[in-house]
């Protein structure tokens, strides 16, 4: 990365060093903004990345880039998912800053400065009420009544179980309720790991398609192509709507305001 800011091009000679020839992609972001000097980058990705980002920022602003660096949560942007990556943003035209949070962890409370954040979204909230069963056993391993959510039930408590969302095949798993955000969502090979259980750790079925886009932040009938675990790699792969919007906001208000 030095060298390409220093106008020298030795990927050919490291190429060769590398096992997997991959490797140099991470450096293909810097050789299009030294070559092309674009208005403004925008770059996601995994919270490991960030030293590189943060490397790349620094190249960036000495050829007079305002950047900006920094991990950011899906849910605090409206996203149903505690999905956090980092990003690198760049701008020649306008300061690099990060995006102002539209929704907060249980909310916050107006003050003199606004009105408050509300709370995260839940998957309740964004999928509604799955057909399934709720028990109102609470705690307890055994007993208690079951009824189904698509029909009356008795009174319900604060400790009713129903669906839960697991992200994984370990024991450890996240399991996340319905009026919770989902954890990160990870396809690829785990996609047969990302499931619906009941409330005893019983399978009842795969996450869906629909829901998957959805709970990043996309229409259900979102035209994702090809086959069902390329769909899902898709989803798997893409910034979640809102929160790309937020972080493009102020790189580019005027294009965002006419897609919208």
């Amino acid at each position: 990365m030095d060298d390409l800011a220093r106008g020298r091009d030795t990927r050919a000679t490291l190429r060769a060093a590398c096992s997997d020839p991959r490797s140099l992609l991470v450096v293909e972001p810097l050789r299009y903004a030294l070559d092309l000097r674009p208005d403004w980058i925008a770059l996601e990705e995994v919270p490991a990345v960030a030293p590189l980002f943060e490397h790349t920022a620094h190249l960036l602003a000495g050829i007079g880039y305002s950047t900006w660096t920094g991990v950011l949560n899906a849910a605090d942007f409206g996203v149903a998912q505690t999905r956090r990556r980092v990003f690198l943003i760049a701008s020649r035209t306008r300061p690099a800053l990060p995006p102002e949070p539209t929704h907060a962890d249980g909310g916050t409370c107006p003050n003199l400065f606004g009105t408050g954040l509300p709370p995260w979204l839940t998957m309740g909230d964004v999928l509604g009420c799955l057909p399934s069963e709720v028990i109102t056993r609470g705690n307890h391993t055994t007993g208690g009544s079951r009824f189904p959510t698509t029909g009356p039930s008795w009174t319900l408590t604060g400790r009713a179980r129903s669906w839960l969302l697991k992200v994984g095949s370990r024991p450890t798993a996240t399991r996340r309720r319905l009026d919770q955000p989902a954890s990160t969502l990870l396809f690829g090979k785990a996609m047969s790991h990302v499931a619906w259980i009941d409330a005893d750790g019983t399978p009842i079925r795969r996450l869906a398609v629909e829901e998957a886009a959805v709970l990043q932040g996309f229409p259900a009938r979102y035209p994702w192509a090809g086959s069902r675990t390329k769909q899902f790699e898709q989803i798997g792969n893409a910034v979640p709507a809102p929160l790309a919007a937020a972080v493009l906001r102020p790189l580019v208000p005027a294009a965002l305001e006419v897609a919208a």
